[in-house]
């Protein structure tokens, strides 16, 4: 049997793939950039987050200094709901731009305005009530529009494909981090001297630091990085076939928007949005009238169960990447197989969870630990997806799939408002509870049909896939007149 021989492309991508090359540095410049995108999200997770507890301490006092103020709102669940206003607009564009641009001042604006619409919601409250409120709401929503989408382009240049899954659990992990801290500090600072304003203040500084930091360390790419080694560069760019330099390919918008793949992806994460956000912002309201727990009580619990999936998240990718590497599953299968695993489990455990009161707290409070045990799954199905069918185009197709998907996320504080009309009223919260697990077992099963983990043919951009049809064109013309002569 004759052995083919391969081209030089083919032989650095198998050494990449055997990992016979030289990665540089144990600790390299992607590791860097991935400790400070972690670090951002945690941020980011912080002041998006800390209203859906302290909004409880606005609207009654929980403060042992009686000068803290709280208000008269009804409108809660509109003033939560009204950061996925403004967090729908910018995503598809801030995917777009940081493709062509770069990410880096990308998220630099992006956090610094965030961080400022943050320290702003207490004057806000003061001045100009709850009106006020969701205004800044809407602006941290416009900011952190553009945190995501960017975040993903900046690992589809960044992470290598054999360390996808541990880079990524890393950087994502700080969604949960962020969770973890928030609630019980929120919840600590809410009940304290301080009171509730202060909060936002914490946060928000954080933010103006990360910030700081970032504009000094963080890169755009391997290419554009002025002190990473030419061993780490070369691993990098070989491993994700990005040799040459990408900020100025042209998307390739009807490939992308016809591509099944791309649809196996989006569905679920549009449609996923529900349930994530009503786990968010809606469980510590659950939590105090349901369960009749208070508002330091609820921090914790909830940043329990959240920590306990944030363990779950690194046993999962080391999984994932155990399951690859084995050749245990394909990649494709690897990633089906967590998507199942996170969005049936969790629909099985919200609608369990539907069905308990006060007298069944601890399990309620036990399954409601599951569901985001379960959950933790979901960055090792479609939204690690994502980047396998397309780590050049990533950020605009994570944009333009969760700018969408925040419609649903919208939707979750108003159900909530328009459904539970009396909070303590365990069948009302049942509905909201059914309709959460629908939203994550659905789409999923669109996931388990259509997915793959192949990179799509599309993602070497709209211009050279036009030379490869002008070159098979010529082909085509060469074997007419051969054939003629």
């Amino acid at each position: 049997m004759t052995k083919q021989v391969e081209t030089k492309d083919n032989y650095l991508k198998k050494e990449v793939e055997d990992e016979a090359i030289d990665k540089g540095p144990i600790f390299g410049c992607r590791h860097v950039q991935a400790l400070l995108l972690f670090c951002g999200i945690t941020v980011e997770l912080m002041t998006r987050l800390s209203l859906s507890l302290s909004i409880v301490a606005m609207t009654k006092q929980t403060s042992e200094n009686h000068n803290i103020p709280t208000y008269d709102w009804k409108d809660s669940n509109l003033i939560i709901s009204s950061f996925y206003w403004g967090y729908l607009v910018f995503q598809l564009l801030a995917g777009q731009l940081s493709k062509n641009y770069g990410s880096r001042w990308i998220l630099f604006g992006a956090m610094g305005i965030n961080s400022f619409a943050t320290i702003a919601i207490p004057m806000a409250a003061h001045y100009f009530g709850s009106e006020g409120v969701m205004a800044f709401r809407i602006l941290q929503g416009l900011s952190q529009g553009g945190i995501f989408p960017t975040c993903y382009n900046m690992l589809g240049r960044w992470a290598p494909k054999n360390e996808r899954a541990r880079i990524i659990t890393f950087v994502y992990s700080g969604m949960s981090l962020g969770t973890i801290v928030c609630f019980p500090i929120t919840g600590i600072i809410s009940a304290s001297y301080l009171g509730w304003p202060a909060s936002f203040y914490l946060f928000g500084g954080l933010g103006f630091v990360w910030s700081v930091v970032w504009i000094w360390f963080g890169h755009n790419s391997p290419a554009s990085h002025p002190s990473i080694t030419p061993e780490e560069k070369r691993y990098i760019e070989v491993s994700l076939n990005q040799e040459m330099e990408i900020e100025m390919i042209p998307t390739p918008w009807k490939q992308i928007f016809t591509s099944v793949p791309f649809w196996a992806c989006a569905v679920p994460t549009i449609c996923s949005g529900y349930g994530v956000t009503f786990l968010q912002n809606e469980i510590p309201t659950y939590l105090e009238n349901v369960l009749k727990y208070d508002i330091s009580s609820s921090g914790y619990l909830t940043a329990m169960t959240v920590g306990v999936s944030f363990l779950f998240s690194y046993i999962y990718g080391l999984l994932s990447d155990f399951l690859i590497e084995r050749n245990y599953l394909s990649r494709t299968h690897t990633r089906k197989f967590f998507e199942g695993l996170a969005t049936y489990g969790s629909a099985i455990a919200l609608i369990t969870l539907g069905f308990l009161d006060e007298s069944n707290a601890a399990l309620a409070v036990f399954m409601f630990t599951l569901t985001n045990v379960f959950l933790a799954g979901i960055m090792f199905g479609h939204a690690i997806n994502i980047i396998d069918i397309s780590p050049r185009f990533s950020g605009i197709v994570l944009g333009f799939a969760n700018s969408t998907s925040c419609l649903a996320a919208l939707s979750a504080p108003l159900s909530v408002q328009y459904i539970v009309t009396d909070l303590t009223n365990v069948t009302l919260w049942r509905w909201v509870f059914i309709l959460a697990a629908l939203t994550l077992a659905v789409p999923a099963t669109f996931f388990e049909i259509f997915a793959s983990a192949d990179r799509q043919w599309w993602d070497d951009g709209a211009e050279k896939l036009e030379t490869v049809k002008t070159v098979e064109g010529n082909i085509k013309k060469i074997s007419k007149h051969s054939l003629k002569a």
